[in-house]
């Protein structure tokens, strides 16, 4: 099928059940909110970490609990590696918060269909070291921690999630085309649906994998050859003959119905792209994700 020009696979996006924590980092600045966001999601590949990072976007003083700019970020893992698994991990990646000067925290109340709390405050208030007290901050219960810039607040409990993921492969004529389709692009507009994250990748997309490995059997993921411009001719392509690049793009979702936004709006805004040609979704054969999502129903109906 074609949409605006470009040509639309019809198959499937594979999705992963995931745990998600949504999170609201407030700071002094809104630059300072983002640079500590991107800091706190950092190495947040789930083929090499064990929690993922996505940046979920703004969040204006007026609707943060403490009155000053935000940035809502979202924390997750595959369902698959077991609760008490992701808690640790979300645990162990928010302890470092006190070390982000003028920052506090707050749940950010993600709505899904299974909900856990997890205690942050048992863990993370230990950096208080007695001078730690509780407060208050509206109506959320905090720990009020001092730290170097003044005091820091950080709410008790978070909420957790069933969440999803789900990605899209991006042909276009050349490197420039997919890059400024991911970061001039999807990754703004992605940011404005209520619901959806952008994995904390530099561009908004990665040079992507494939589960396991043909040669190297021992590997969790490897490349994925079908979608490498450079081996066409040395196996079984997916890349059409005008295509010199290819890029991954990668999304979160606190529910299906909002990741079906986020794949739609990802793909409106490449096919607005100049130099992309074509988009399609990676098949493992349920091997990543037992969910699917037809491309078909989430392409925009108008100027098929």
């Amino acid at each position: 099928m074609r949409y605006r020009g470009i040509e639309i696979e019809d198959t499937f996006c594979e999705c992963t059940d995931l745990y998600t924590a949504r999170l609201i980092l407030t700071a002094a600045t809104e630059a300072v909110a983002m640079a500590e966001a991107s800091y706190l999601c950092g190495f947040g590949i789930i083929t090499a970490a064990p929690i993922q990072g996505c940046i979920d976007g703004f969040v204006a003083s007026s609707a943060t609990p403490d009155g000053r700019s935000g940035v809502a970020l979202q924390l997750n893992a595959p369902t698959a590696v077991g609760l008490e698994t992701f808690k640790k991990a979300l645990l162990d990646r928010l302890y470092i918060f006190p070390h982000l000067p003028t920052c506090s925290l707050f749940d950010g109340g993600a709505n899904g269909p299974v909900e856990w709390v997890v205690d942050l405050a048992a863990r993370v208030s230990r950096w208080g070291d007695g001078y730690e007290a509780l407060d208050r901050v509206g109506e959320r219960e905090v720990v009020r921690i001092p730290i170097m810039t003044g005091n820091q607040f950080i709410e008790r409990r978070v909420h957790v999630v069933a969440g999803t993921d789900g990605v899209l492969e991006v042909f276009g004529q050349n490197e420039a085309a997919c890059l400024m389709g991911a970061m001039e692009a999807a990754a703004c507009v992605v940011r404005d649906a209520p619901g959806v994250a952008v994995f904390n990748y530099p561009v908004g997309g990665i040079s992507g994998a494939k589960v396991g490995g043909t040669r190297y059997k021992g590997e969790g993921v490897t490349i994925n050859e079908p979608f490498c411009p450079s081996l066409r001719g040395r196996v079984a392509t997916k890349v059409p003959a005008d295509v010199d690049s290819v890029i991954e793009f990668p999304l979160v979702a606190t529910s299906v119905d909002a990741m079906r936004i986020g794949l739609r709006v990802a793909i409106d805004a490449f096919a607005r792209t100049s130099g992309i040609v074509g988009i399609t979704a990676p098949s493992f054969e349920g091997a990543w994700g037992g969910r699917k999502l037809a491309l078909r129903d989430v392409v925009p109906t108008e100027d098929r």
